[in-house]
């Protein structure tokens, strides 16, 4: 019994140190398997660095990455213009502004909402209606996003190539994936899910620049720093992670916010071209244009697949030759419209901004039209009357 007890014991005991040499081996293959993973994803965390990792839109590119400009620091970059163009009150202006907001108001919509500028390229005149009221801009915002874009086209930080498509998509169409694609490359950021402490105060500070680069040209207290949603390649249907953060307080969000004066300041500066070049100014108002086959085509359009900037806005019933350069906006809760109004001879021109803070506008399609063709035969009356303020 001790003789085959002993050997049982023996037989144990080899089982025992087997056991252990192949978990020894088993454990070596675990951390060199753990440290080869480790590896591969810093390798892969390398790559990834060198490449635009937004997800692609599937109508829409992601903006390549700029790694053969010079970097450059957007807080150095100003305004052509330092201080507000010298505009003239006009009381037959005014005269023509009060009528919209009567017109308006016997239309049972309400004004406290409503702001309007209008300003005679001719001479530089102007009228309004609660035109210094700060209001949200809907896709409006997207104009200054096109202007600083172009300042650093101008200056060489950015190339005009990497952003033709972009720019004809967030102008024409509206589209907010190029508009965000956009205003994350003029900012030097991109959306996160989570940022926190200094990475944040960084990241909020680079996208501020676009405020602070109009405010020093005495934009004052205008806010565009804001996207525009929803925002389908960042799976984005409101705003979230940075770009919620950014808008500070949930009960009283930071939104973004211009008034009609400021938005009628900047067209009649890119209609001038002193807004940064003339090369590039002529280039933001053949991206505003909207031609007259376009207007034709689009005015009686219903369809939902993508923005219509002609029905319901100020240029669907105007003249079939009128030059019309203009960014509508429209949201549930209120309609915008931006334009630069010209007849064919010159004769009659004019910028006409518009902003209506109201489901009421929002939800109807014959106002804005209404509007702009009163205004379009006013200042036609008024060319041919050779009046002029003294």
């Amino acid at each position: 019994m001790r003789i085959n007890d002993k050997r049982r014991s023996n037989k144990i005991s080899n089982l025992q140190f087997a056991s252990i040499v192949t978990g020894v081996a088993l454990t070596i293959n675990s951390i060199g398997l753990v440290l080869y993973q480790q590896q591969n994803r810093e390798n892969t965390k390398q790559i990834a660095k060198k490449v635009n990792q937004s997800t692609p839109s599937p109508s829409l590119p992601p903006l390549p990455l700029v790694s053969h400009l010079p970097l450059a620091d957007n807080s150095q970059l100003t305004y052509n213009i330092t201080t507000a163009p010298h505009f003239t009150e006009s009381k037959q202006l005014q005269n023509i502004v009060d009528e919209i907001v009567d017109f308006t108001k016997d239309k049972q919509f309400p004004i406290k909402p409503l702001s309007i500028t209008l300003i005679n390229l001719d001479n530089a005149e102007y009228a309004g209606y609660q035109q210094e009221k700060f209001r949200y801009p809907a896709s409006v915002v997207k104009l200054f996003w096109m202007v600083y874009l172009y300042a650093q086209i101008e200056k060489g930080i950015l190339s005009e190539a990497d952003f033709t498509r972009s720019l004809d998509e967030m102008i024409k169409k509206s589209d907010n994936e190029a508009a965000s694609k956009i205003l994350d490359k003029i900012t030097k950021t991109q959306y996160h899910k989570n940022i926190q402490g200094e990475e944040y105060k960084k990241w909020k500070n680079d996208r501020l620049q676009v405020n602070q680069y109009f405010q020093q040209a005495g934009y004052k207290e205008i806010n565009v720093s804001q996207k525009t949603f929803p925002i389908p390649y960042l799976n984005l249907s409101m705003p979230k992670g940075s770009e919620f953060k950014l808008r500070d307080n949930p009960q009283q969000p930071i939104r973004n916010q211009i008034s009609t004066q400021q938005v009628a300041r900047l067209l009649y500066e890119v209609d001038k071209k002193q807004s940064v070049s003339a090369t590039s100014s002529n280039k933001m108002q053949k991206l505003l244009t909207i031609d007259s086959h376009t207007r034709n085509t689009k005015k009686d359009d219903k369809s939902t697949d993508e923005f219509n900037s002609v029905r319901g806005f100020l240029s669907e019933d105007l003249p079939n030759d009128i030059r019309f350069r203009g960014k509508a906006g429209w949201t549930s809760d209120s309609r915008n419209d931006a334009a630069i109004i010209s007849t064919p001879d010159g004769k009659v021109a004019y910028i006409l901004v518009v902003f209506a803070d109201d489901s009421s506008y929002a939800e109807d399609w014959k106002i804005f039209p209404q509007i702009s063709h009163l205004v379009f035969e006013r200042m036609k009356k008024k060319e041919k009357s050779g009046f002029h303020q003294i």
